[in-house]
């Protein structure tokens, strides 16, 4: 009977520990996918690297604070810091500013390797996106507009180095 005993005390141990691994694995899922959907459909981290979004951002690891509901639902507006997977390398994400929305027209001015003015229409479901720092952003001007759907979300706050607000504001772009 004592052996009885011990197995009967060895299967309960076990449901036991299986109850809690269920459990504990229910928990973790439902934690991981609340994550997933908060981070997809609402708000992320991000960081900032490289120049191109200076005074803005420095570039030297600055974190921001992103919403993923106002590009979801085609409410950018000019001036508004957006991260976009890169257009042309789509395991990029850049940080740049909305300079023209659907419909409007883009003026570039000459520089170095063109004498012209060209004068661009921003196609439905794109936008124009620029970098603060024109000397040293590749942005809209070297591959055009960017579709909306490649915009992951609008920058509103800045967490590091030092807490900010990000301004919807175009006062850092001059001339293209």
């Amino acid at each position: 009977m004592a052996a009885g005993a011990t197995w009967a005390r060895y299967q309960e141990r076990v449901r036991q520990w299986v109850s809690v691994a269920a459990s504990h694995t229910g928990v973790f899922l439902h934690t991981l996918s609340c994550f997933y959907v908060v981070s997809r459909y609402g708000v992320f981290v991000s960081k900032v690297t490289g120049p191109s979004m200076f005074p803005t951002f420095a570039g030297r690891g600055d974190f921001v604070i992103a919403e993923a509901v106002t590009p979801m639902w085609g409410q950018l507006h000019k001036g508004d810091v957006v991260i976009c997977t890169r257009p042309v390398d789509p395991a990029e994400s850049i940080i740049k500013r909305v300079v023209a929305l659907e419909g409007e027209e883009v003026v570039l001015y000459p520089d170095r390797e063109s004498s012209e003015v060209r004068r661009i229409k921003v196609p439905p479901g794109h936008v124009w996106i620029q970098g603060d720092n024109l000397t040293h952003s590749l942005d809209s001007r070297q591959y055009g507009a960017v579709p909306l759907a490649l915009v992951r979300g609008r920058v509103v706050l800045q967490v590091w180095p030092r807490v900010t607000w990000v301004e919807n504001s175009l006062e850092s772009v001059k001339r293209t």
